[in-house]
Order: structure tokens, then sequence, then C-alpha cells
């Protein structure tokens, strides 16, 4: 079998979408399907493509129109048109930007199916960025590419609800995003990051990792790491992720007021064993968000066996079903809460960094994920459908 992706880039500063990008495609390649990749240009490109090993990737050059269509490339376009006929079928991973489009248009005129992942993209937050925009295109185009879709990628159970309030399609399958468990076997040791931040020696380590981006509640976790801060004086903040400096300085400002700054070490993204070693370093996992689709993050986190606070906008239910974390509300006090209650706790964090691990191993592992994707693939070409 032979799967084309279609994806808006492969840089490493839009977070989750990209790993998921990785994993699957690896493992896939790995069980024998045969993907290529189609995407833009993007200037981290290089972290990504020398981990797609046996995927065959190709990189397409954006135009200045690229300011008002995200990834706008008629290169692009025009070899989904040339080479599309080479492909079983077609995965477009996000909707809104322009390569989504295009394999659309490629797809339809060469009566090939294929399959959308939104990675939360009909989200109400999303829907609210540049609204007006959205509303038109979603009338005239979107709501109809995805009506033409064979199958449409729900990556959370909420995601389901929320596509079918979008679009009203009766293709709507669950396969959430995983992770190689094998990839965090051998983790550095914990002492490994305090060569390059001492200040960690001795400290309790609360960590988030994620881009530094509005919607990720990291003002939030400033007030509440103030909080915290004031009623013991051996904890450590990591933020560690892409950010763009505007965000960043928001949150800086918070860190001051709160007298917390000191305490708190802004890293920018971490790849490769930097992120293994604040993984390995950290003693809680805090993703406080106000959205997520479905935060590759989190799974890394539970991987290490760190025990994890999130907001139930994250959409990880299961998590405080296994009893793997803390779900709250995005909301300081509660923040506040969670984390003095797990930092006084150390016996129960090694029972949700336990528990973690385990549903990891049996329901979020890019192997057992790739089976059930390799499934829809072919049952999805047996469909008889018009396209």
């Amino acid at each position: 079998m032979k799967v084309l992706y279609v994806v808006p880039s492969l840089d490493y500063k839009y977070g989750g979408p990209t790993q998921v990008i990785i994993g699957l495609t690896k493992a896939l390649v790995q069980k024998g399907i045969k993907v290529s990749v189609f995407t833009s240009v993007g200037r981290n490109d290089d972290l990504c493509l020398d981990q797609l090993e046996g995927v065959d990737v190709k990189l397409f050059p954006k135009t200045f129109f690229s300011k008002f269509w995200t990834a706008y490339s008629p290169l692009l376009a025009k070899a989904l048109m040339e080479d599309i006929s080479n492909f079983d079928l077609i995965h477009i991973h996000e909707i809104w930007h322009y390569p989504h489009f295009a394999a659309f248009k490629a797809a339809k005129f060469s009566k090939k199916k294929f399959i959308v992942t939104m990675h939360g993209g009909v989200n109400s937050l999303p829907l609210c960025h540049k609204a007006f925009k959205k509303k038109i295109y979603s009338f005239f185009i979107q709501k109809k590419i995805l009506k033409k879709a064979s199958a449409i990628q729900a990556i959370s159970k909420n995601e389901i609800k929320e596509i079918y309030r979008f679009v009203r399609s009766e293709n709507i399958f669950y396969l959430p995003n995983g992770v190689n468990l094998k990839t965090f076997e051998n983790l550095p040791s914990k002492n490994t990051i305090e060569k390059l931040y001492p200040q960690l020696k001795g400290k309790k380590v609360i960590l988030f990792l994620g881009r530094v981006y509005p919607k990720k509640g990291l003002d939030l976790l400033a007030k509440a790491f103030g909080v915290v801060l004031k009623k013991r004086n051996d904890v450590q903040l990591i933020i560690a992720g892409h950010d763009n400096n505007v965000y960043k300085k928001e949150i800086v400002k918070i860190l001051k007021h709160e007298q917390a700054l000191e305490n708190s070490i802004f890293t920018g993204m971490l790849t490769g064993n930097n992120k293994f070693a604040v993984l390995s370093r950290a003693d809680i996992f805090v993703l406080p968000s106000y959205f997520e689709g479905f935060s590759i993050s989190i799974l890394e986190a539970m991987a290490c066996k760190l025990p994890i606070v999130i907001t139930s906008r994250c959409n990880f239910s299961e998590i405080e079903e296994v009893k793997a974390g803390v779900v709250i509300e995005p909301d300081v006090k509660q923040l506040v809460n969670s984390l003095v209650r797990l930092l006084d706790n150390p016996q129960l964090c090694k029972e949700m960094g336990k528990n973690g691990q385990q549903l990891i191993s049996e329901k979020f592992t890019w192997d057992k994920i790739t089976d059930r994707m390799i499934e829809l693939y072919q049952n999805t070409l047996l469909r008889d459908e018009n396209i």
C-alpha cells in the first residue's frame, strides 16, 4: 500500500502535529506501508527530516501569498496533480491551510480516496481565530471537503463531538496520538540537565513542555507557581518550548510580579537528548491549557513515569480514570492545590507515574495505533463510494 501524507509544515515550532507525522509515518514504514510526505519548506525542517528514515519527503517552496493562506505553494499543488495517481490513498493532516485544499482538489480530479485528520481544527478556540474568514470558507469550501472525505480521524473522544457538530459526517473514527515507548527506556541520568542549569540541584522540578503560546495556559501556571513558591522554597519551574518572544514577555512579567522569575527557567525548544534529560529530571508535568487537540507532550511525560496535572480542556479524561494524575479546570486555585498536593506526597507521585506509563503501554503506543490505522486504510479502500 502506498499512502501520501499532505501536511502544511514539518517545522518543529508548530508542535504536536509534526511529532505525530514523525511517529506515525515511521511506524507505518516499519509495518511495510510505503509512505510519502508532501509539505512546504520550513525553517527547522532538518530537525524532522533526520528522523524520517524510510519516508519519502518532498518539500515545496511557499510564496508571498502564504501570509494570507498558510503554506500557499503552487508547486505543491502542481506536484499533487502530477503524482497523486501513484498512490492508493491520501491522508491530509490539518485543515484551513492551503495544502489541505490542494490535496482535496487533486484527489477529486484523480478520483482518489482521502482521509482527514484535523488535529483539533474545529474546536471552539481555533474557530474563533479569524472567525469571519473561517465562517465564509467553511460555508463555501471546508464543509464540502470534509463531507467528501472517506474518513475523518478524531484524535480525542471529545473531538468526535466537535467534528460532528461542525460537519454532520458519519465517517468519523477515533484514533488517538501515540508514542514509541522504547524511546524512553534509557533516559539520561537525573543530573544531566543540571550541567546546563545548576540551579536545579536539590530542587523539586515542575515541567511545562510545549509551545509558549496563549492557549497553553502559561498565565495560569505563572500565577500558580508564584503561590506555590511562597509555600515552599525548594521548587523550580522549567518552561521548555518554542516561543515567539511576544507571549514569553507576558509570562515573564507575571513571574516578576509573583517574585518567581528567579526560580523559573525558559529553555526554548528542546529536542533529542536535551528533551529526554529534562523529562528525566522533572518531578511533575503540568499542562494547564485552555485548549488542546491531543498533546504528545502529555504522552511523553507519562512514558517517563511523571505524575500529570492537566486541565479538562486537554481532552484526556483517562488520566484521572487510571489515577495517573489530576484533571482540573483552567483555574489558578485548583492548579495551586494540585501542585502542592503532589509536591507534598512523593509516594502518590510515584504511584501516578507508574499508572500513567501502564496506560501508555496498553493504549497509546504507535505500534498499536498504526495497526488500527492500517485497518482503517484497508477498509477505506474496500468501500464503494463516489469521490
